[in-house]
């Protein structure tokens, strides 16, 4: 039975594999429609095979948007997803001048540890350019702590209230 559920959603879906494959697809198309976007899909190879490790995707208008209007803050965290593919989806959002959230960039990483998030950040970085004055705000979590040091170490780092009374309770 659990065989034939999972032909019919191949078909219906496509296979896991094949899924993997349009992700390329889709950053060249990304590229092509959307130029100067960031779209990185990060792979692995374990014993020969070629696997799916990180991605991260930062849209040029968003990036213009965030340089044309909002405050020099962004705040970054992620949350557990649980299905077939058990990681993080990572967030970086900024402040407009409404004080409304503004989108800047997500990926998806296996788990949130130190080199993780230093290849997430490296790849803001790089979509952001140098940025004199900014103010980061994370939630306790070392691994993003310390590659917030490494990329941006001129940025002012704060760490989120929620988390921060969240860790006391």
């Amino acid at each position: 039975m659990e065989g034939e559920r999972e032909r019919a959603k191949d078909e219906i879906y496509g296979s896991w594999g094949s899924s993997f494959r349009y992700l390329f697809n889709f950053k060249a198309e990304m590229e092509l429609r959307s130029p100067g976007s960031i779209v990185e899909v990060d792979t692995k190879i374990t014993k020969g095979k070629v696997y799916f490790h990180r991605f991260f995707m930062a849209l040029k208008p968003c990036v213009d948007g965030f340089h044309a209007g909002c405050r020099p803050y962004l705040s970054i965290d992620s949350t557990a997803l649980n299905g077939k593919w058990n990681g993080h989806l990572a967030a970086c959002t900024a402040l407009d001048g409404h004080n409304w959230m503004f989108p800047l960039a997500f990926g998806f990483i296996e788990v949130e540890d130190e080199d993780n998030w230093t290849w997430f950040m490296t790849q803001l970085h790089r979509a952001l350019g140098p940025i004199s004055k900014l103010a980061i705000c994370t939630d306790a979590c070392k691994g993003l702590e310390n590659a917030v040091k490494k990329v941006f170490p001129q940025a002012e780092q704060r760490e989120c209230f929620r988390h921060l009374m969240q860790n006391f309770s």
